[in-house]
């Protein structure tokens, strides 16, 4: 089964533009047309007549499709053969990067609002404020670390463990940093 793709070869506002004006000069001619066979007399020549104004009408309207035609046009996928076949290997590997970039960006929105969480859950704890840093590979959290500005009153292992077991991992993948102790060593 060949699979046909079919894209704009014009940017989508002015390839509208186009259709809609032709559009709305074939309407015109119509009208026109119409209004010419209203005035025509009624002998021998009207048949001729009415027979010139439906070509001029028909080849307007063939006109329009090929415009139409002009502003949109069929691509095969990349990798394919002369018949129009596409490789499966390079449908593969397209499949396979498209699944990696939105894991990656799922992770990416994931992490942001799983980091913003914790923040909001360590506050609670400490009552003073507290950043959370994540990093992630693979679709997985794989270190934390936890930015303490001022002393949180409770220790620092306390706050390892408790983000280790809210974020499903090993208390040595996290890591806190006690950012008062450095400005009081100052």
């Amino acid at each position: 089964m060949t699979s046909l793709k079919c894209c704009a070869t014009s940017h989508a506002k002015g390839g509208a533009s186009k259709i809609k004006g032709a559009l709305k000069s074939l309407l015109a001619l119509i009208l026109l047309a119409g209004f010419c066979e209203l005035l025509l007399p009624d002998d021998g020549m009207r048949k001729y007549a009415r027979m010139v104004i439906g070509l001029i009408v028909l080849f307007s309207l063939i006109n329009l499709v090929v415009q139409v035609g002009q502003v949109f046009s069929v691509e095969l996928p990349v990798g394919t053969d002369g018949w129009g076949r596409a490789d499966p290997e390079s449908l593969v590997a397209e499949g396979l990067n498209l699944r990696q970039q939105g894991e990656e960006q799922a992770t990416a929105l994931t992490v942001s609002v799983v980091q913003t969480k914790v923040e909001q859950f360590l506050q609670k704890i400490t009552g003073t404020g507290v950043k959370v840093e994540l990093s992630a590979a693979e679709g997985h959290i794989q270190r934390a670390r936890v930015v303490l500005p001022t002393d949180p009153g409770v220790s620092g292992e306390f706050l390892k463990r408790t983000v280790a077991e809210v974020l499903a991992m090993e208390p040595d993948q996290v890591e806190v940093k006690k950012e008062f102790a450095e400005q009081e060593g100052e």
